[in-house]
């Protein structure tokens, strides 16, 4: 409830504040619309039935003008933005990221890959755990072997056995090790993108490795990805307790970097960074100011391109 709440507040009453002027303007219009079809009545048909309805129901019709002006200039609450002269584009989009439809989905987890709910390891109001509640229900033994799967075919023998548990799994993999998982023909990335206690309590995360498992994400899906969409949450700005960034520096790096991996070679057809309503509520940053960063983004990846082939060709030895 608290999310469709913020959602309608943002997408509805949120423009209002931005300009004004244009919900005056079009109230005025839809009034003298009304006034003109009064006027057309009593010329052509001589009758005064619109001109009676509107004086016995004066405040019905002046709040459906309202109305009717607000749902015409609502937010869309997606913005979306070609990157420089490609036909890939990033989108900003506030929804639910598992609602997401036609796209790859991005899955944060932890290094060891923990997938128990149990005392609440896994937090079942996380991405991972909302994702593991509706495809596995409370048994994960599938989910595991998936993910072991993936892990063993990509990142062989690349972990380190931790000793100080062994109630939930002790291979550590490095940051931005991604396991694929795929569930109703929808592919799901898992993301390390922090360590884990053996309490369940995220550990070092910091805007250092969110930007590794950034990097080494783009990478993955640059070789072993099926050339479609990806989404993306504003990872660890949930409930890892992101130490030294917040909403806004996540979602300037997860575009920008996106952006300069798709300079060096192709990644995916587009990324959407879903972010979820409730999160801008205390943010020190607007669905705006998002907006205007990801556009000049896309602007200046065509000037940011032309520059790197410059340089490249400038810095090329004599032979």
């Amino acid at each position: 409830m608290k999310s469709w709440g913020y959602r309608i507040i943002l997408k509805y009453f949120a423009p209002i504040s931005r300009n004004p002027i244009q919900y005056i303007s079009c109230a005025f219009a839809l009034l003298g619309a009304f006034y003109t079809l009064v006027e057309i009545e009593q010329g052509v048909f001589g009758s005064e039935i619109l001109l009676m309805i509107f004086r016995n129901n004066i405040i019905i019709i002046i709040l459906s003008i309202i109305f009717i002006s607000i749902f015409l200039y609502r937010d869309k609450l997606e913005f979306s933005a070609f990157l420089g002269r490609k036909d890939d584009k990033i989108t900003l989009k506030m929804s639910n990221l598992l609602k997401m439809r036609d796209t790859a989905i991005v899955i944060p987890t932890n290094t060891t890959f923990d997938t128990t709910m149990n005392n609440d390891f896994i937090s079942e109001k996380s991405i991972q755990g909302q994702f593991q509640k509706k495809f596995y229900g409370v048994d994960f033994a599938e989910l595991d072997k998936a993910l072991q799967y993936s892990l063993d075919e990509q990142y062989p023998n690349e972990y380190i056995e931790l000793d100080d548990r062994k109630q939930t799994k002790r291979k550590r993999y490095s940051i931005g090790t991604v396991a694929k998982v795929t569930k109703e023909k929808t592919h799901y990335y898992f993301l390390a993108v922090a360590d884990i206690s053996r309490s369940g309590r995220p550990e070092n995360v910091t805007m250092q490795n969110l930007t590794q498992a950034l990097v080494n994400l783009w990478n993955y899906l640059s070789k072993e990805g099926h050339s479609e969409s990806v989404a993306i949450p504003v990872i660890g700005t949930g409930r890892a307790g992101l130490k030294d960034g917040n909403i806004e520096d996540v979602v300037h790096e997860t575009i920008f970097s996106f952006a300069l991996a798709m300079q060096e070679e192709f990644v995916a057809k587009g990324l959407t960074v879903c972010i979820y309503p409730p999160t801008l509520r205390n943010a020190n940053v607007t669905w705006d100011d998002l907006c205007n960063y990801l556009k000049l983004q896309c602007c200046f990846a065509t000037e940011n391109e032309k520059h790197r082939k410059q340089a490249e060709v400038l810095g090329a030895p004599i032979e």
